[in-house]
């Protein structure tokens, strides 16, 4: 146990109320105001009074402290509690935001103001303070009902943010492919007739960052193997494509640029098959892929 000189302070955590309310005000700023450096500043102030109500719940009315070592303990346990509630929101896979210290750290603030407050139980404070809380007794209906949609309203909040969890989030948008008729809608011919083409559009849509693509297409016969080879096909318009023929054009996309091309697809013998429109990245992996089942009579 610290030892207990005289010249320390009777009252060692007399600010217990003061770091309550920058806590809650924080929370205020946090739902109301936009990110600004004032904010952020404002952020450091409610993190440290969070740190400064857990050394104040930790140790309560029986070991003082000085100045120096309150700093030092408030501002270790501000960076665990911080760390701490940021690998908790992320276990559970909540996306880690500045809601995620407030809803940590007003809670250790409240319940440090109940504990230290000068006299009294604090179990029987902690009472006093919900019974007085939830005392509606002099409200009239309609205040009454303001107050159950406010409760509704702070639950249902609670539970959107809990269920977060279940919502996954991609690190960075990806590329994509799309297929369709050339009127841009997805009525796209599935019936061609052998060497009468028909018209095509495949659209890219980039990703998050700028890169060097290439959309291939492949006429595939429904039972193909797997193990065979293709041959290329040249660049002519319209394509005249038999079994395991392929054709592709290479590609440079900025960041969510859009590329789009109609393509005039000949299919020279009969059969089923699968013309198969692929999205290949700067190492030849396929990174989208989209196909269209075709009868050839």
């Amino acid at each position: 146990m610290i030892p207990i000189p005289g010249a320390r302070a009777r009252a060692p955590f007399p600010y217990v109320g003061l770091a309550t309310a920058i806590v809650l005000l924080h929370a205020i700023l946090v739902a109301v105001v936009p990110p600004n450096p004032y904010r952020a500043v404002f952020a450091l102030a409610a993190l440290f009074s969070v740190g400064y109500c857990t050394l104040a719940l930790i140790v309560g009315l029986t070991i003082r402290l000085s100045a120096a070592e309150i700093l030092a303990f408030s501002t270790g346990l501000t960076i665990f509690i911080t760390s701490l509630s940021a690998l908790g929101v992320s276990i559970l896979g909540i996306p880690i935001t500045v809601f995620a210290v407030v809803i940590v750290g007003l809670p250790i603030a409240l319940g440090a103001t109940l504990v230290l407050r000068p006299r009294g139980n604090p179990l029987a404070a902690f009472t006093n303070f919900t019974r007085a809380f939830l005392d509606l007794s002099d409200y009239s209906a309609a205040e009454k009902g303001a107050v159950a949609v406010l409760f509704v309203g702070i639950v249902g909040a609670l539970v959107i943010f809990v269920s977060l969890a279940a919502v996954h989030y991609p690190g960075e948008l990806s590329p994509g492919l799309a297929i369709a008729a050339p009127d841009g809608t997805a009525n796209i011919t599935t019936s061609f007739n052998q060497s009468q083409p028909q018209d095509i559009v495949a659209s890219v849509f980039g990703g998050s960052t700028a890169g060097a693509f290439m959309v291939r297409i492949r006429l595939v016969p429904s039972n193909a193997t797997g193990n065979e080879t293709f041959h290329k096909v040249l660049q002519t318009s319209p394509l005249r494509m038999d079994a395991f023929a392929e054709y592709s054009v290479s590609i440079v996309l900025g960041p969510r640029e859009t590329w789009s091309q109609q393509f005039s697809i000949s299919i020279e013998q009969a059969g089923d098959f699968e013309l198969r429109f692929a999205l290949l990245d700067a190492t030849s992996t396929v990174v989208a892929e989209n196909l269209l089942a075709v009868v050839v009579t």
